[in-house]
């Protein structure tokens, strides 16, 4: 295969897989990071199983369809393959899909609690209080439907016992939702052990949650 195929699109993966890795949002292997490719027949760059990030390079990068065929690449695409291509059929406005295994929002994942909008940011950029999805198998269809449900009208989901998807028009988008997730999950869980967590008001979070809509219908229609 030409090595040129997707470059600029592989490149982007994995310079996204690899700052997640820096940030200390995944280790090793874990974690998986996709980028659709617009077309008549939709396709997504997508991290590989089992590489770690450390090594990997973009011609180590698949490029698979929706029905995880291969176009590009020798390595088997994520096993968390379903999550992603559920997150692009469900969704018009993502382009990109994060999913991480961060301490903080594990944290919050295992002891299933749903990150509250405490900070501003958790309602411009996320929509509203995280909510966290059912556990399901990883890799699983099931997985995908219950994180879909749980993504619905936000840009971040905690899968519980497992982790975090974020999701964006881009992926520096995602990225940045990845990360300030784990910011609001490390707040709540300090807020709580202080015992003196407070959300937000309440028309505060409305006007927010209009800001976060208008962003995400301008992105659907772009």
């Amino acid at each position: 295969m030409a090595s040129d195929l997707w470059l600029a699109e592989r490149t982007a993966v994995l310079e996204t897989a690899q700052e997640l890795a820096r940030q200390g949002l995944v280790s090793g292997a874990s974690g998986n990071v996709s980028l659709l490719i617009p077309g008549e027949t939709p396709l997504l760059a997508i991290t590989p199983s089992r590489r770690a990030y450390r090594s990997m390079t973009a011609a180590d990068i698949p490029v698979i369809d929706f029905e995880g065929d291969p176009l590009y690449g020798e390595l088997p695409p994520s096993s968390e393959t379903m999550l992603h291509v559920a997150v692009y059929t469900a969704r018009r406005d993502v382009r990109s899909v994060v999913h991480t295994h961060s301490v903080y929002a594990s944290v919050c994942a295992v002891s299933n609690i749903a990150i509250p909008p405490v900070i501003d940011e958790v309602v411009v950029l996320v929509g509203g209080e995280v909510r966290v999805a059912p556990y399901q198998p990883p890799g699983s269809e099931e997985l995908a439907q219950s994180a879909c449900e749980a993504l619905e009208g936000r840009s971040a989901a905690l899968l519980s016992n497992h982790g975090l998807v974020a999701v964006g028009h881009d992926l520096d988008a995602a990225m940045d939702v990845a990360v300030l997730v784990e910011r609001a999950a490390q707040i709540c869980v300090m807020t709580k052990l202080l015992g003196t967590e407070r959300l937000l008001p309440p028309e505060v979070i409305s006007v927010e949650e209009g800001l976060y809509q208008m962003h995400r219908t301008m992105e659907e229609n772009a």
